[in-house]
């Protein structure tokens, strides 16, 4: 009962990390009628190019050398030992230009349903592949009563194939036992030919059918709860309450370095009370004048209060410290419109410091 509820509560699609953890482990969707599809199909290439004849041909003339007497047999260990290389050489040379490039059309079709996966996390020993109740669980499921339908299935598309098209040359059947061995030959290779056809095409769409499927059950498997969604948000994007904390530290840091450099500033220009922006310039310099500091209420207090500790110039301008707060941040120098009015405030600064 928890189970179900479980997946019932799996309501949201999966998230990107966990497909890319699952991918981590293995758990990739997967089929196995691609493979049958392409068996079949090479079976039909086989045929129809007429590459069956030859290979025919050629396992008969491998025989024929070995068991005719051509082959010299040493009744040996050595001789023995001889005659399994020579005929695995010729074996491996009839068959390997043919199931080399079915090997790797197998694992091209494999990459495009799978992606690649190289992982050995699957090959890891775990307690529930040999936990009797778990492998009786698998042997029951839902993917497994899919499996059992689709190899029923199967066997049936298989069987009605040839017994239509055996019933269809049946005719043809009978009249051959007055013919030549020839055209008996012919008639079996057409029937074949026919019969691999048609299978191979069938294989091909529930191969589809089945990729599809399988990308959908995989999909389905990889729902995630409403909690689960945020308890992996809160993993990678870190605690809200932490988040906040750690701005908060940030936000003093800054404010303590911004503090600091308050001293250095030539002129305070406050709103008088709400704002307080502070300024500074080096005569002769190519730059602008610089904020080396801004803020409001309790932070303007303490901008003015270490201003009048280092006996450094308040001056009252409400429209200039307004656009100074909302214009300029700390660190940057003042737009081109506001360099009148802070050109007139410093030079009578840099007199009285004159004097």
């Amino acid at each position: 009962m928890a189970d179900e509820q479980d997946k019932s509560q799996q309501t949201e699609e999966a998230s990107d990390k966990r497909i890319e953890d699952a991918r981590k482990k293995g758990q990739v969707p997967s089929s196995k009628e691609p493979s049958t599809a392409i068996s079949f199909l090479v079976l039909t290439l086989i045929v129809i190019t007429g590459l069956g004849a030859w290979l025919a041909d050629s396992m008969m003339q491998m025989m024929s050398f070995h068991l005719s007497g051509k082959y010299h047999l040493d009744a040996t260990g050595q001789g023995m030992q001889a005659l399994l290389i020579s005929v695995s050489a010729d074996l491996a040379k009839t068959i390997l230009p043919i199931a080399l490039p079915i090997m790797l059309l197998g694992m091209l079709i494999t990459f495009l349903v799978s992606g690649p996966v190289f992982t050995f996390e699957t090959m890891k020993p775990k307690l529930e592949k040999v936990s009797p109740l778990k492998g009786f669980k698998r042997m029951f499921s839902t993917k497994s009563l899919a499996e059992f339908i689709k190899s029923i299935l199967k066997l049936i598309i298989v069987g009605v194939v040839c017994s239509t098209i055996v019933s269809e040359l049946y005719p043809a059947i009978l009249r051959s036992a007055l013919q030549s061995p020839e055209n008996i030959a012919t008639l079996a290779v057409s029937g074949s030919e026919r019969i691999i056809t048609l299978v191979a095409v069938i294989f091909g769409f529930l191969a589809l059918a089945d990729v599809l499927y399988q990308r959908w059950e995989h999909m389905k498997s990889m729902r995630m709860s409403k909690k689960e969604l945020r308890d992996e948000h809160k993993e990678s994007e870190g605690d809200p309450q932490l988040k906040s904390k750690i701005r908060q530290i940030q936000m003093q840091q800054a404010q303590n370095r911004m503090m600091a450099d308050v001293p250095n500033a030539d002129v305070v220009i406050t709103n008088p009370t709400r704002l307080a922006v502070a300024l500074a310039y080096e005569p002769g310099s190519v730059g602008a004048p610089r904020v080396v500091a801004k803020g409001r209420g309790h932070i303007a207090a303490k901008i003015r209060e270490i201003a009048r500790e280092h006996r450094i110039p308040l001056r009252e301008n409400k429209p200039l410290a307004r656009s100074l707060f909302k214009q300029v941040e700390v660190g940057d120098e003042i737009p081109e419109e506001l360099f009148e009015a802070i050109a007139v405030i410093l030079a009578e600064i840099f007199r009285l410091k004159q004097r």
